[in-house]
This record gives structure tokens, C-alpha cells and sequence, in this order.
């Protein structure tokens, strides 16, 4: 006998193929009820896509009009909220309407609750600064660059995130328009189901304009640091983050390092951590789990300081300068349980791929890094009521992003983030160290991401989108983004 859960899945699943068979619309007949720009700006432009209409609201009630008008009309549209997504059609569309939520941006905050309210359109720069008068912050972007509504949709991982968890846990409550125009509030306590679907669920629901969130004292300082290493310091530098990620971040979660080697163009390949550390820094005297890497143990370049004794808004600030907007880029993800063999196995595949006819493409760049997702994190998030990724035990996000210059170099650079991806992942199968899960928001264009949750995950994702969205408008007429399998 089918269960209850299966028969209304299988409805809504009807629905969807019921839906899917009307044809769209021209997008012109969307746009008479719009005023429409035309400037158009991306992140990367590898992911720019040029709209029939840049439909910029002005609030909430405009979102859920237009939002209506297209379901009634069955017009395809994408949201852009910071516009950072490495994907094309991820925050924009062809023969279609753009929303922009640019104005959006509106930051508050309340004493009295410790919330602060932040607008999707804003930029995490504009947060941290908005913020920082109240000595508070929120968990945000690492670069100040990045938009807050794909971020904190697609999990976000900050430089609090070992005390605190994923950003998208510290969400108190979120305003979203549904299909219908209807605007509700997700949280813990109403639409609470949809509230934890909605984080790790991208744009499947519903547009989201508006994020309640937990904020953090910031009246500490806060410290960045760079460490820059040359290629014969690998294995010294690789066990020391091995140990970071099996026991060190949940020793001090203070801290927050990202793991990383680079090639530039031809150059020898380098290896660097930016560390973090939220509390007073004194050189002669630092936190034990910085120790490693500011000594001489490891034989380094450079430790060049972002930000001594000063603010996180200053750390995300200085790591967006090292990846400005303009330049053309593309990532890819997986994760493993933490191997100190694995980790330099993986690393040798890399370089490997990276041959020289890749490096002397105009402007080519590329990166392998990696960090721990502890015990302390998960726990965290866990006690916030949870999210969509189904992550049971730590693991290591795993992550390959090249740069280039030319469009010409755009099919080879994608193609060659995924033979790197695809050799790396099956030697993590190899050796036993392979994890399902993959970060939302560092996935490729070519990636199934939301499968790697877990079955119980996506079914419960599957359900609420049936009741929420039941004539599947964002995974119809929304083509873009990481979609809930079967819609």
C-alpha cells in the first residue's frame, strides 16, 4: 500500500507535469505592467545574461505583483539579489524578466531583540557597515561582495560559523512571496517546515525578501591574517591543516582558516591560509591554534596582516579586493572525510590537470581549497533547529575555482573544473574518505546538488514544495539555480 507521504508527491508531481505542458509566454506580453531598466550588472561575466526587462521593485507589495502577474501569464523570470552567482541564468535570464532586488537594501537593527533586519538586496558590505555603530554583526560573507539572499539560501559559510554554525541557521525569520503573490513569514514557529526547507533551498520556494537574523557581539577585535607558503612547505603546511580540521577547529572556534594552493598563468604553484581569529591579538603571544602557521615551522613567504585588533567588516573588505568584480570565473564541489593523504592526493590531481596548455590561457588563475566542517558547527546548527543538507558527522568542503579573461575559454575552463572535480571525487570513493554532501553555494553549473542532501532531505523538500508551490512556478518559470529533483 502506497503511504500517504508517496500518494501526495505523486500528485504533486502531476501537477507539475500538468503545469509544465503550458507554453510560456512571450516575455513582452509581462511587461506593459512594468517599468523596466536596462542596466545590467554582474559579478563575473561568465554568468551575465542580457533580460528582455530589468523589473527593479521598490518593496515587498511590487516583488509579490509582479511575482503574480508572471504566474498568471506564465512568463519565465530570475531573481538577482548581489548578483555574485558563478553560473549563468543563476541570477539573470534570456527572453525573460529580470527582478532585481537591488532595492531592497534597507539594514535595522533592534536592541531590544538582538535582530537585525536585513533587506535581499543588499551586498554583505553594506551589512557589516550598517552594523558595526551597534557593535554587533550577523554571519555573513567572507567577501563583502557577495549578495545575502543566494548566500544565506544556499547555506553560508562565515568566519563565525565554528562557534555558530551555517549562516543560514542564524536566520531568525525570512519574508517570502509565494507563486500565488501571498506573503508570508518563515520561521521556527510559523511555516516552520518551509523555514527549514528554505535553508539549503535556494530559489525553489519563493522570492525571499527580507532576512531576520541572530546577530553576534562584535565588540572584540577581529583579526585576519594571509599566510603565503611555497610549494615545499605542502606537506609541513598540509598536516598542520589536518589537524585544524580533525579536532583543531573545535578546539578554539574562535578561529577560521581556509585551506588553499594557487597557480598563476605559468608560475610555481603556492599554498596560503587566511586565518582568522575573534579576540585581542598580541604577536608575541597569539592563540595556540594560530601558532602553526606564524612561525617558522612551517617556512612561509609572507604573513601579511588584513586587519590587527580591528573589525570583520575590514577582513570581508579586504578578501573581496583579492577577488574583484569583472574578472571571469567558475567553481566546483565536493566534500570528504578528512585524510591527510587524501588531502595530497587531491592536491597532486590538480596541479596535474592543470596542464600547460590550460595555464598560459589569457589571465588564468586557479585555486584548490578546502576547510573543516566540525563538530561544534554541525552542533550548533543543530540546535537551531537544523537545515536541509543532512550532515550527520564533520567533513572537509572541498572546492576548484579558475579565473581566465577571454569568453572564448569559457567551455574550457568549465571543462576543466569538472575533470578536476570528477578525478578528485573518485579518488576520495578510492580510498574510503568520500561525503555525499556538496556546498550549494560553491556548486557548478554541471553539478546535482541538492540529491547530495540525502534522500530524507529532498523528500521533505519535495513535500513542502507541493505546498507551497504546487504549480512548480519556481522550478517552471524560473529556469536558473539549483532545483529540488522531480520539479
Amino acid at each position: 500500500m502506497l503511504s500517504f507521504k508517496t500518494i501526495l508527491l505523486c500528485s504533486g508531481l502531476v501537477l507539475r507535469v500538468d503545469a509544465f505542458a503550458l507554453q510560456f509566454r512571450n516575455p513582452v506580453t509581462c511587461l506593459q505592467p512594468l517599468e523596466c531598466d536596462t542596466l545590467s550588472t554582474y559579478w563575473s561575466p561568465a554568468a551575465r545574461q542580457d533580460a528582455t526587462c530589468i523589473f527593479t521593485p521598490a518593496n515587498t507589495q511590487d516583488v509579490a505583483r509582479a511575482v503574480k502577474l508572471f504566474t498568471r501569464k506564465n512568463c519565465q523570470f530570475a531573481i538577482r539579489g548581489g548578483g555574485h552567482s558563478y553560473n549563468p541564468g543563476w541570477a539573470g535570464i534570456v527572453n525573460g524578466v529580470l527582478i532585481s532586488l537591488s532595492n531592497l537594501n534597507t539594514v535595522t537593527y533592534d536592541p531590544q531583540t538582538g535582530l537585525a533586519s536585513i533587506g535581499a538586496g543588499n551586498r554583505w558590505r553594506n551589512v557589516y557597515a550598517s552594523l558595526a555603530p551597534h557593535n554587533v554583526t550577523v554571519l555573513g560573507g567572507r567577501s563583502s561582495n557577495v549578495g545575502v539572499g543566494g548566500y544565506l539560501t544556499g547555506g553560508g559559510i562565515s568566519y563565525y560559523s565554528n562557534e555558530r554554525g551555517w549562516a543560514t541557521d542564524n536566520i531568525h525569520s525570512v519574508e517570502i512571496v509565494l507563486a500565488d503573490g501571498k506573503i508570508i513569514t518563515a520561521s521556527r514557529e510559523q511555516n516552520s517546515e518551509l523555514f527549514r526547507c528554505i535553508k539549503g533551498g535556494s530559489n525553489n520556494y519563493g522570492v525571499i525578501t527580507k532576512f531576520v537574523l541572530e546577530t553576534v557581539d562584535a565588540s572584540r577585535p577581529f583579526n585576519g591574517f594571509v599566510g603565503v607558503y611555497p610549494d615545499s612547505s605542502t606537506n609541513d603546511l598540509f598536516t598542520a591543516a589536518y589537524s585544524y580540521c580533525t579536532g583543531g577547529s573545535d578546539s578554539d572556534p574562535k578561529s577560521h582558516m581556509i585551506f588553499s594552493s594557487s597557480i598563476n598563468g605559468t608560475s610555481v604553484a603556492l599554498n596560503a591560509v587566511i586565518m582568522t581569529y575573534r579576540d585581542a591579538f598580541d604577536a608575541a603571544n597569539p592563540a595556540p591554534v594560530l601558532e602553526p602557521y606564524l612561525d617558522s615551522n612551517i617556512p612561509n613567504l609572507a604573513i601579511i596582516p588584513i586587519s590587527i585588533n580591528g573589525t570583520v567588516g575590514e577582513v570581508a573588505n579586504a578578501l573581496s579586493n583579492g577577488q574583484a568584480p569583472g574578472n571571469r570565473y567558475t567553481m566546483g564541489t565536493f566534500s570528504i572525510y578528512a585524510d591527510l593523504e587524501l588531502l595530497k592526493d587531491l592536491r597532486n590531481i590538480w596541479a596535474e590537470e592543470t596542464t600547460t596548455t590550460i595555464r598560459t590561457r589569457p589571465g588564468f588563475a586557479t585555486e584548490f581549497a578546502f576547510q573543516p566542517v566540525g563538530e561544534k558547527w554541525l552542533a550548533s546548527s543543530a540546535a537551531r533547529g537544523g537545515n536541509s543538507f543532512g550532515i550527520t558527522s564533520p567533513l572537509v568542503v572541498v572546492w576548484i575555482q579558475p579565473r581566465w579573461n577571454s569568453a572564448a575559454d569559457d567551455a574550457v575552463m568549465v571543462e576543466y573544473t569538472d575533470r578536476v572535480r570528477t578525478r578528485c571525487e573518485q579518488a576520495a570513493r578510492d580510498a574510503g574518505k568520500f561525503a555525499k554532501f556538496r556546498h550549494l553555494n560553491y556548486g557548478g553549473r554541471n553539478q546535482d546538488i541538492i540529491p547530495s542532501f540525502g534522500t530524507a532531505s529532498v523528500l521533505r523538500m519535495q513535500l513542502n514544495k507541493i505546498r507551497y508551490d504546487p504549480l512548480n512556478v519556481f522550478g517552471r518559470l524560473v529556469p536558473g539555480g539549483f532545483k529540488i529533483p522531480g520539479f
